[in-house]
């Protein structure tokens, strides 16, 4: 059985390979906005979405030149909404993977353009000719990561967020919320390969329900490390959400029961994958590393 981790670490090596052709230093004064982009985006994170994004195009058959763009555009609109995330007008926050924020080490102007770069420049790399020879492909991996990063997708989710900061939520409001912010573009992680192999309607909806019950359980996961968790090793600050008393499945459910629903996510994404047989091993790997994840 492969190792998950040794994949991990072998994406984000690929990925930043990749990333420092995608995104050179300039020679202007533009540079400084680079360096942030690269201070934000290589080197950092368990590169799970592009991770997704290679698995699931090795399984269909893409090959990984054109999985790395798709993968390298995908990570740079996640790297955008966490700089973003990170300032002072959204949560605030001082520590990211570890290290100062894009804000804390540049300055509050210069991380709002990098976000901003990042976001551009991935639509700019499924553009090209590299990410697929086929120009409607491309047109619809751009509009699918469109929809997923934008008010049907991740930034609706994060203005129901912002909400619940002010206005107590639902729990099918915390569901749905996670669903756009987290899950859609982890949905796009898993179902963009299938996009680019003109997968069938059955291959979509096993990988759509897959990416859905993941994306659950990833967010599930985050609300309990924020109560159980240690800053050392998560890398970001803890407590965040009963300081602010954000609703969260760990609040309106409890730890023991978050925990419960995570095990039932986890089961659902199994079975979502039993029309791929051994070939998405990898895949259930995943499924567990999310369950026992520490950070």
């Amino acid at each position: 059985m492969t190792n998950l981790k040794a994949k991990l670490d072998e994406t984000r090596t690929l990925v930043d390979t990749h990333l420092n052709t995608l995104l050179p230093l300039p020679s202007g004064k533009e540079c400084r906005v680079v360096e942030a982009m690269r201070y934000s985006i290589l080197g950092g994170g368990k590169a799970l979405r592009p991770f997704l994004i290679l698995t699931v195009s090795d399984m269909l058959g893409i090959h990984k030149n054109n999985a790395l763009q798709v993968a390298c555009a995908l990570e740079m609109v996640h790297t955008y909404s966490l700089i973003h995330d990170d300032l002072p007008a959204m949560d605030n926050d001082t520590l990211r993977r570890g290290k100062p924020t894009n804000h804390i080490q540049f300055d509050e102007a210069t991380a709002i353009l990098a976000g901003d770069a990042l976001l551009t420049k991935a639509f700019e790399v499924l553009s090209m000719s590299q990410t697929h020879p086929d120009a409607v492909i491309r047109c619809k991996l751009i509009s699918q990561l469109a929809k997923a990063g934008g008010t049907g997708g991740m930034i609706g989710g994060q203005m129901i967020d912002l909400i619940g900061e002010k206005t107590p939520l639902a729990l099918d409001e915390i569901e749905r919320m996670q669903a756009l912010k987290t899950g859609a573009l982890l949905r796009y992680a898993c179902t963009a390969p299938a996009v680019m192999a003109q997968a069938s309607g059955s291959v979509f909806k096993a990988l759509e329900t897959y990416a859905g019950a993941i994306g659950l359980m990833f967010q599930i996961t985050d609300d309990i490390l924020d109560v159980e968790g240690d800053s050392t090793i998560v890398g970001k600050t803890l407590g965040k959400d009963k300081k602010a008393q954000k609703s969260t499945f760990v609040s309106m459910l409890g730890i023991d029961t978050a925990k419960e629903n995570v095990k039932n996510l986890a089961q659902k994404a199994e079975n979502a994958l039993t029309c791929f047989g051994s070939e998405a091993d990898l895949l259930r790997q995943t499924v567990h590393f999310i369950l026992t994840r520490n950070k």
